[in-house]
């Protein structure tokens, strides 16, 4: 396999086969005719390349497609074995490495706790992470590495600049993992990871404009603008999080008060429903930490709502109408065709909704909303790995 990987990397020797390798990625099976429709380039070019890629074993001819008039269409898909890569996806409490094929299918996982470990802690397990999977039998076939990382991230220099859950300050991740394991590194933040998993391998891959809102911990965004990730100027466009809503409002994360992240973030759910408590309101989520605030977590204020807690509904639309402004303001600046929810506080969306909808409907405005799909997914996680993935291989066939 060694072999087969080291020629597919040397098959895809310019932008044309790089074009097609990723569209077949993304889109396969797929015919060549829908390959040219989708590229732009002339059929002759697309059987030419693919007869090259199919003989390197970048792809393969995986059936006959459905009679539509004419020939039936042979499809193409990718090698699954087109490369190996290890990815390290870096949440707010735990730190999951995996060893990953082309075709996106996982071969080997590994997890661990990063709760109270300090920085250096948590940089030095992400090396001990990488080398655990490095050193398995298909991970020493691995072509490259991919990081997932929660805060602000120039991904074209691999640098964290803030990461909230690591603690880290201008890491620059790429440097320090590419000198450690000699292989290519690609870093990525989450939100960003996870609106390109959604549009390149969910059913949103045709809208050309769409923002992909993020709402665990914290607070992020991916936005897809005229069907590419828009990254902005410095390399840390979707920020969202961290737009004021409200001067006054409590500390954030950044240093600010009021920013949305502050108000409307699963962070923010489990400390204005223990402050509820600890002012003297009574709840199930009292009962189920046995009356430590400290342990509160967001699983118990969705089993205490789905339980019909009063103060646990209450919190939750609370929450529901920050949510509902700050996608309000997402429609009003982007008018996109699509705004999907995912994240954690998914969970919660029975109790929310309602209020987020009515929120949203209120303050955006109508010529905008009445254009705009709002969708929730529950697939936040496996978007972003799918994205950083997807990040990977596309870096692996345009270096």
């Amino acid at each position: 396999m060694e072999g087969v990987n080291t020629i597919n990397s040397k098959a895809v020797g310019g932008l044309n086969e790089s074009l097609i390798v990723n569209t077949i990625r993304r889109r396969g099976p797929i015919s060549r005719v829908d390959i040219a429709k989708l590229t732009g380039l002339t059929a002759p070019t697309v059987t030419n390349i693919s007869g090259k890629l199919i003989e390197h074993g970048l792809i393969h001819e995986y059936k006959v497609g459905e009679y539509s008039g004419g020939r039936r269409p042979v499809l193409l898909k990718v090698n699954s074995e087109i490369a190996n890569m290890i990815i390290v996806d870096i949440r707010s409490k735990e730190m999951i490495g995996y060893l990953i094929n082309g075709g996106l299918e996982i071969k080997e996982q590994t997890c661990h706790d990063i709760q109270h470990l300090k920085e250096e802690k948590i940089l030095a397990l992400l090396e001990n992470t990488i080398e655990q999977c490095y050193s398995s039998e298909n991970g020493k076939l691995a072509l490259a590495i991919g990081i997932i990382v929660r805060g602000p991230v120039i991904s074209s220099e691999g640098l964290s600049l803030f990461s909230p859950s690591a603690g880290w300050h201008n890491v620059p991740l790429k440097y320090l993992v590419e000198k450690k394991f000699q292989l290519p590194v690609f870093v990525e933040n989450d939100m960003r990871a996870m609106a390109l998993g959604a549009y390149h391998y969910g059913p949103y891959r045709d809208i050309k404009n769409a923002v992909f809102l993020g709402v665990g911990g914290g607070i992020g965004s991916g936005i897809i603008l005229n069907g590419e990730l828009y990254r902005g100027l410095g390399d840390s466009a979707g920020e969202i999080g961290h737009t004021v809503i409200d001067a006054n409002g409590p500390l954030c994360s950044c240093g600010n008060r009021g920013c949305l992240e502050a108000m409307a973030s699963e962070s923010a759910l489990v400390n204005i429903m223990a402050k509820s408590i600890r002012e003297g309101e009574k709840s199930l989520v009292s009962e189920m930490v046995k009356g430590d605030m400290d342990v509160i977590r967001t699983k118990h204020i969705y089993a205490a709502a789905e339980e019909g807690d009063l103060l646990a509904i209450k919190t939750l639309q609370h929450i529901a109408q920050y949510i509902g402004m700050g996608v309000a303001n997402i429609i009003n600046i982007f008018n996109p065709q699509l705004v999907l929810i995912g994240g954690g506080i998914v969970k919660g969306r029975g109790f929310m909704e309602e209020t987020m909808m009515q929120v949203i409907k209120e303050r955006a405005l109508a010529s905008c909303y009445s254009l705009t799909r709002i969708e929730f997914s529950s697939e936040g996680r496996q978007d972003a790995l799918k994205g950083i993935v997807d990040v990977v291989m596309e870096g692996i066939f345009l270096r």
